[in-house]
C-alpha cells in the first residue's frame, strides 16, 4: 500500500463530529426506538471486499473517515471518547500512524487491535465487547448502535455478528439501528466534499454534452441501428476516460455511479435500478440517465430527447420544467423537504395539467446524494418533514411515466415517458438564490427536440417560426417519414455565430487586461537591473614570469606547451608565448616543398563589434596582432604543430564552455533518500543522455523524500529535486511509440556534460521490426495477429506501470509537498495541431498549463502563464499555413515562433487561446519583433497611451494597404542587417570556415567601394513597391532571412 496515507486531522475531526452528534446533540437517530435511550457505543463493520459496486452505509462511513474502503475492519466509537479498531496488520499500521495526532488535536483515543493473519478475530471482538458493556450506567445492559441493513460477506463479518448475538442472548448487551443517525451526519457536506460533488456533476454534464447528445444526433441522422446496451457501454467507457471529454480529473478517482440507462420505443423504467435492454434505439422519445463519481462522491443527470414530438408532448415537457423550477424555489435551508414535493404537485395544477401528478413514476421527486448514491433518509417525499440544510446535495428528479401519445402522427408507440434529473446543491440564500444546479446541461425545448417528418406548408412555416427544424417536401403528398441528413444545420450555424460573438467579447476583455499587465511588468522592471554586480573576469596568462618561458637551442621552431596551454612562436629571433585562448584559428597550406602556417588571432571586427569575444572587447583600445604566417621546410612538422594547436584549442574551449555552464547553474538541495520502499519505475531510458562510453542501457527512476533519482547499471546517476520541477508531464502511449514522464525545470542542471532544463524518462512500447521479404502480409496471418496482440498487451502493461508510478508520486506530493503545488499534467491530444516550433514539424499538444511537444527533440515546453499576447501571422492570402508568435511578459526574452500551422486549424487555435484567457491578434504579414519590443521597453507609458497592443489589430484599420505601409514604417531601416547578423550568430557551419570567411571579408573590405548591402536592399524594396508589391516567394525568402 505504498503511497497510501490517512489524514489524521480529517479522521480526528470527523470522529469528533460523530461523538458530538450522539452524546452532545442527542440526535434522535442514535436513540433506541420506544425507550429513547441513547447509545453507549456505535459499531461500523465491513466484510470481505468484492468487485461489485455496493452502496452501504458502513462503506460510506469508512470512505468519509479514512478516504479508503478498509475491508474486514471493525470500528467501535464509544461515549468515553475511545475508538476501538480491529483490522489486519497493514491497515492497522496506517491507522496507528495517526494515533498520536488524533489524540493531541481532538482528544480522542485510538486503540488499534491487530488481527493475526488467518484468524477470524473472535478473541479481539470479545475484548472490545467487554469494554462496551462496561459503558452502561447502573445495571442496564449496554446499548450498541449498528447498521443491520448492511449485509457483508466473509468470516470476519459473520464472526462479529455471532459474538454480538451471544451477548444479546445473554441480555448483557442491547442493539439498535442507527442508520438514520449516520445519514444525518453524512447529509451536510463540508467544502471539500462539495468540491468533489461539483467535480462529479461537471463530469456528468460533460459526458452528456460532449458525447451522449452528439452520439444520438449521429445515430438518428445517419439512421444507425445501435442497441440501448451498446450505447450505455460506450457512455460508461467515456466517463471512465475524463480526458476524452476535455475534463481534467484524475482517472483513478473517477467511476460511474451506475451503468448509464438508455431507453426508447415505449418501454420505460424510471427507477434508479433500471437497466438498458438489448433492443435497437427507436426514433421517438429517448430517455438517457447517467451518473459519474469523483472520489466516491456521486452525481446524477437525466434528459429526455424527443423526435417528431407532438404539441401535447411539448406542453407536458414545459410543465415538467416549471415543476422542477418550483421544487428548486422550495429548497431553502430551514424549510421542510416535503415542501418541494408539494410545490411540484401545485405547479402541475397551476399549469393546467393536474393529471401529471398521478403519472409521477416514483414516490419521491429526489433524494440526497454523497458517498451513497441514494440517502433514503433524506428523500423528497410528501411525508418527509426533515429540514433542508446548507451543504446538502440532492438529485432532483421529475419523472413521468405511462403518458398516452394519443395525437401521434407516425408509427411511434402509444406510451412515452419524461424524465429530467439534475444534481443540485442547497446553500445559504444569497441574491434570492438558495440552490446551485451542478449539472448545468441545456434542457429547453429547442435543445432536446428534433423534427424529421414532412409537414404541410402552413404547419411547416408555423413550426419553423417556433425554431423547429423540418425537412422540405412536396406539398400535399402523403409520403412516408423521411430522415433529414442535416437535422440542426441552422442551429449549428447560429451556435457558431454565438461562439464567435462570445469569443470576440472575451478577447475585448483580455485586451484591457493584457495592456494593464504589460504596463505593470514594464514599470516594475524599469530599475530591476540597477545595482547588479558585474563579475570580474581575469585575462589569460601564459607564463607569470619571463623566466618560466621554456628556452632551447631550437628557438627557430614553433612549440606547443600543453602544460601551460600556450603556443611559443619565434618572432625576430625571440620566443614569444601566446595563450591558446587568444588564437582564433590556425591553418596549414602546402606549396611544393614548403608549408605555410597561418595563425589568426582574436582582434576587433570591422563588421560587427558585438560579435567580438569578451577578451577583445575589454581591450578594444589596445593594439592587436591580427595574424602571423610562417614558412616551414618540414611539412610533417608543420602539420603536426597545426594539429596540436587545434586539439589544444578544442579541449580548452570545451573546458571553458562547461565551466561557464556550471557557473550559471543554481545549486540544487541534496537528495534525501526515502525510508522503506519508495516508488520505483524500472527499465526506462533517459533524454538527454548521460553521455559516457559503451552501450546505452536502461535505468531505474526512484521517487525519494525530496526528489527523483535516476541511475543506470553503469553507475551513472542524475538527481532532480521536487523544488526544481516547474512542470511535470505524464503522456501515455496512445498514438506514439513511447510512454513518457517529462520534467520541465526552473533551473538548468547538468545532464552528462551539458546543462538542460528538460529531463525525460521513457519506455518504448513497440519494437522496430523490419520485414526481410519486403512482401505484403495477409491481414489474417496468425503471426501478424499474434504480433499485434503482443504489441497491445505491452502497450497496456507499460501504460499501467507508468500510471501506477505517477499515482504514487502524486499522492506523495499531495501529502508531503503540498506547498509546491506539483501535479502531473496530461496532454490533451484531441486539442493538438501540427506546427514547426524549432526546425522540424511536430505535433503540438496543449495541456492545462503549457503547450508541449514531448516526442521530438529538441523538446518544446511553453508555459502559458508567461505569455503576454499571441500574434497569428500570415492569416489570409489564401495560404495553406499560418504562423503563431508568442510574446512573453518578460520583454527581455525573444519571441517564440511556431511556423507552418495548417490554416484549417486556425479556428481551433483561436478557441483554445480564448479558453486559456490569452489575447491574440491576426495579421496578414510577418513582423520584425526585435525593434518592436525595444520600442515598448523604452516608453511603456507611451505604448499604453497609444492603444497598447491594439497596434496589432489589423481589423480595426479601414485600409489594409495602409496597414502594410504602417508596419513597414515601424520597421527600422537596419532591421534587415540586424536579422542577417543574428543569422550569422546562429550559423551551423564549421567555426573554422566562418573564421576564414570573416578574415577574407575583412581583407577585402578596405578596397571595396560602392553601395552597402543595406542600401541595395532598400533600393530593391522600392523597386518591388513600384512593380506592385512583393511576391509570395520574395516574402517567404525575406521571412527566412529574418528568422
Amino acid at each position: 500500500m505504498a503511497g497510501v496515507y490517512i489524514d489524521a486531522n480529517v479522521l480526528g475531526k470527523r470522529l469528533d463530529e460523530i461523538h458530538k452528534a450522539i452524546w452532545e446533540n442527542k440526535e434522535d437517530g442514535f436513540k433506541e426506538k420506544g425507550s429513547g435511550t441513547m447509545c453507549d457505543a456505535v459499531a461500523i463493520v465491513t466484510g470481505k471486499s468484492t468487485e461489485d459496486l455496493r452502496y452501504m452505509k458502513s462503506i460510506a462511513l469508512e470512505m468519509w473517515l479514512f478516504a479508503y474502503e478498509l475491508p474486514e475492519t471493525l470500528l467501535v466509537v464509544c461515549k468515553d471518547r475511545t475508538v476501538h479498531v480491529v483490522t489486519g496488520k497493514t491497515k492497522a499500521k496506517l491507522i496507528s500512524e495517526t494515533k498520536e495526532a488524533v489524540e493531541k488535536m481532538h482528544k480522542i483515543s485510538l486503540e488499534v487491535h491487530v488481527r493475526a493473519k488467518g484468524t477470524s478475530g473472535e478473541d479481539l471482538f470479545e475484548e472490545v465487547l467487554s469494554k462496551v458493556e462496561k459503558l452502561s450506567e447502573g445495571e442496564a445492559a449496554a446499548l450498541l448502535g449498528s447498521l443491520p441493513k448492511d449485509k457483508h460477506e466473509g468470516v470476519f463479518f459473520d464472526t462479529w455478528n455471532k459474538s454480538v448475538g451471544k451477548r444479546l442472548e445473554a441480555t448483557t448487551l442491547k442493539q439498535t439501528d442507527v442508520s438514520l443517525g449516520f445519514a444525518k451526519v453524512l447529509s451536510v457536506k463540508s467544502s471539500d466534499e462539495q468540491t468533489n460533488s461539483k467535480k462529479a456533476a461537471f463530469l456528468s454534464a460533460q459526458a452528456m454534452v460532449k458525447y451522449v447528445i452528439p452520439q444520438l444526433e449521429t445515430i438518428i441522422d445517419e439512421e444507425k441501428n445501435v442497441k440501448h446496451s451498446t450505447l450505455s457501454s460506450l457512455i460508461e467507457d467515456r466517463i471512465l476516460e475524463p480526458s476524452k471529454l476535455e475534463v481534467r480529473l484524475k482517472r483513478d478517482k473517477v467511476n460511474a455511479c451506475y451503468a448509464p440507462i438508455v431507453q426508447s420505443g415505449g418501454k420505460y423504467d424510471l427507477k434508479i435500478t433500471a437497466q438498458s435492454n438489448s433492443e435497437v434505439i427507436k426514433y421517438d422519445t429517448i430517455v438517457v440517465s447517467l451518473g459519474a463519481r469523483y472520489a466516491s462522491y456521486c452525481s446524477n443527470l437525466s434528459r429526455t430527447i424527443f423526435v417528431d414530438p407532438t404539441k401535447e408532448q411539448e406542453k407536458y415537457y414545459g410543465c415538467v420544467l416549471k415543476a422542477q423550477e418550483a421544487a428548486i424555489a422550495a429548497m431553502k435551508p430551514g424549510k421542510p423537504m416535503n415542501g418541494a414535493y408539494k410545490a411540484v404537485v401545485e405547479s402541475f395544477k397551476a399549469s393546467g395539467c393536474p393529471e401529471l401528478a398521478d403519472r409521477m413514476a416514483n414516490k419521491y421527486i429526489g433524494f440526497a446524494m454523497g458517498l451513497e448514491f441514494k440517502e433514503s433518509a433524506s428523500a423528497l417525499t410528501v411525508k418527509n418533514e426533515s429540514l433542508f440544510e446548507a451543504g446538502m446535495v440532492f438529485s432532483l428528479n421529475i419523472s413521468l411515466s405511462g403518458l398516452k401519445n394519443d395525437t401521434k402522427k407516425t408509427d411511434q408507440p402509444d406510451e412515452y415517458a419524461i424524465q429530467v434529473s439534475d444534481t443540485v446543491l442547497v446553500k445559504e440564500e444569497a441574491d434570492g438564490k438558495s440552490v446551485d444546479i451542478l449539472t448545468d446541461v441545456p434542457k429547453q425545448w429547442k435543445d432536446i427536440s428534433y423534427v424529421l417528418n414532412e409537414e404541410e406548408e402552413d404547419d411547416d412555416k408555423e413550426n419553423m417560426s417556433r425554431g423547429n427544424r423540418r425537412s422540405s417536401g412536396a406539398k400535399g403528398e402523403n409520403l412516408p417519414a423521411k430522415r433529414s441528413s442535416a437535422m440542426r444545420n441552422e442551429d449549428r450555424m447560429q451556435e457558431d455565430e454565438n461562439t464567435e460573438t462570445l469569443r470576440r467579447e472575451k478577447q475585448e476583455e483580455l485586451t484591457r487586461k493584457a495592456n494593464e499587465e504589460t504596463l505593470r511588468i514594464l514599470t516594475q522592471s524599469k530599475h530591476a537591473g540597477e545595482g547588479d554586480k558585474v563579475k570580474e573576469v581575469k585575462d589569460p596568462v601564459a607564463y607569470p614570469k619571463p623566466a618560466d618561458v621554456p628556452h632551447s637551442t631550437k628557438d627557430g621552431l614553433i612549440k606547443v606547451d600543453q602544460r601551460a596551454e600556450s603556443v611559443i612562436l619565434p618572432i625576430y629571433g625571440a620566443s614569444v608565448p601566446f595563450h591558446i585562448s587568444v588564437i582564433k584559428n590556425v591553418n596549414n597550406s602546402i606549396d611544393h616543398d614548403h608549408s605555410f602556417v597561418r595563425i589568426i588571432f582574436h582582434s576587433p571586427s570591422a563588421m560587427n563589434i558585438l560579435r567580438d569575444s569578451a577578451l577583445v572587447q575589454r581591450h578594444i583600445k589596445n593594439a592587436f596582432l591580427k595574424e602571423i604566417s610562417f614558412r616551414c621546410t618540414d611539412t610533417r612538422h608543420a602539420g603536426k604543430i597545426v594539429q596540436e594547436i587545434k586539439t589544444m584549442r578544442r579541449i580548452v574551449q570545451q573546458r571553458e564552455s562547461e565551466k561557464n555552464e556550471r557557473a550559471t547553474l543554481v545549486r540544487q538541495e541534496k537528495l534525501i533518500p526515502g525510508r522503506g520502499r519508495v516508488p520505483v519505475l524500472h527499465d526506462v531510458w533517459i533524454r538527454p543522455t548521460l553521455g559516457g562510453r559503451g552501450k546505452k542501457m536502461t535505468g531505474t527512476l526512484e521517487a525519494h523524500t525530496n526528489g527523483f533519482r535516476y541511475h543506470s547499471p553503469k553507475g551513472e546517476k542524475l538527481d532532480v529535486t521536487y523544488a526544481n520541477i516547474k512542470h511535470a508531464f505524464f503522456q501515455p502511449a496512445e498514438k506514439e511509440m513511447i510512454c513518457l514522464i517529462h520534467f520541465h525545470l526552473y533551473n538548468d542542471i547538468m545532464v552528462g556534460k551539458k546543462k538542460s532544463k528538460e529531463v525525460q524518462l521513457y519506455t518504448e512500447v513497440m519494437e522496430v521490426v523490419q520485414t526481410l521479404d519486403a512482401g505484403r502480409r495477409n491481414a489474417y496471418d496468425p503471426d501478424e495477429i499474434e504480433d499485434e496482440q503482443r504489441e497491445r498487451e505491452r502497450r497496456n502493461r507499460v501504460n499501467n506501470e507508468f500510471q501506477k508510478f505517477v499515482k504514487k508520486v502524486q499522492d506523495m506530493w499531495e501529502r508531503d509537498h503540498s506547498q509546491l503545488k506539483l501535479e502531473f499534467d496530461i496532454p490533451f491530444r484531441e486539442l493538438g495541431f501540427p506546427g514547426v516550433p524549432h526546425k522540424a514539424t511536430s505535433f503540438l499538444i496543449p495541456t492545462v498549463y503549457c503547450l508541449v511537444d514531448l516526442i521530438e527533440t529538441p523538446f518544446f515546453v511553453l508555459t502559458l502563464s508567461e505569455i503576454a499576447v499571441v500574434n497569428l501571422e500570415r492569416v489570409g492570402f489564401g495560404l495553406k499555413n499560418f504562423d503563431m508568435v508568442f510574446v512573453f511578459k518578460d520583454f527581455d526574452r525573444e519571441v517564440h515562433r511556431v511556423d507552418a500551422i495548417p490554416s484549417t486549424n486556425v479556428d481551433q487555435v483561436k478557441e483554445w487561446l480564448t479558453s486559456m484567457n490569452i489575447k491574440y491578434y491576426e495579421n496578414k504579414m510577418n513582423l520584425v519583433w526585435k525593434p518592436i519590443l525595444k520600442t515598448i521597453k523604452e516608453d511603456p507609458e507611451g505604448f499604453i497611451e497609444g492603444g497598447g497592443w491594439e497596434f496589432l489589430n489589423m481589423e480595426a484599420s479601414e485600409d489594409e494597404e495602409g496597414e502594410g505601409e504602417e508596419s513597414e514604417e515601424f520597421e527600422p531601416e537596419d532591421s534587415e542587417s540586424e536579422s542577417e547578423e543574428d543569422d550569422d550568430d546562429e550559423s551551423d557551419f564549421d567555426e573554422d570556415e566562418e573564421e576564414d570567411d570573416d578574415d577574407m571579408d575583412e581583407e577585402e573590405e578596405d578596397s571595396e567601394e560602392g553601395k552597402t548591402w543595406e542600401e541595395l536592399e532598400a533600393e530593391a524594396r522600392r523597386d518591388d513597391r513600384r512593380k506592385g508589391g512583393d511576391s509570395d516567394d520574395e516574402r517567404d525568402r525575406r521571412k527566412r532571412r529574418r528568422r
